[in-house]
């Protein structure tokens, strides 16, 4: 059985972010189908299990940006720290995106 879900998320700055938590999310075994909406900072996924979900709860709070009402313990994990945000992409502290 696949069931799928969507999780509004914290500190989510750009588009380009929101490509590389896609790509972490993805690495997750058993998740599939990721979309994140930047515009409403939520990511809906499939999965095949309830384990699944606290898995990515988990991963979205060690990323930098945890399910709303988690508190938010990283300010960006991902490996890029959004300096300034124009047209929802972020330009990063080393220059790239």
């Amino acid at each position: 059985m696949v069931f799928r879900n969507t999780i509004p998320i914290q500190n989510l700055k750009c588009s380009n972010c929101a490509i590389i938590l896609r790509s972490k999310i993805l690495e997750i075994q058993n998740i599939s189908d990721v979309y994140i909406d930047a515009d409403y900072s939520r990511i809906t996924f499939n999965h095949k299990s309830v384990n699944d979900l606290s898995v990515i709860e988990n991963t979205l709070t060690f990323l930098g940006s945890p399910p709303v009402g988690e508190k938010i313990l990283i300010k960006n994990n991902i490996g890029y720290h959004c300096k300034n945000v124009s047209d929802r992409f972020c330009i990063t502290s080393n220059g790239k995106l």
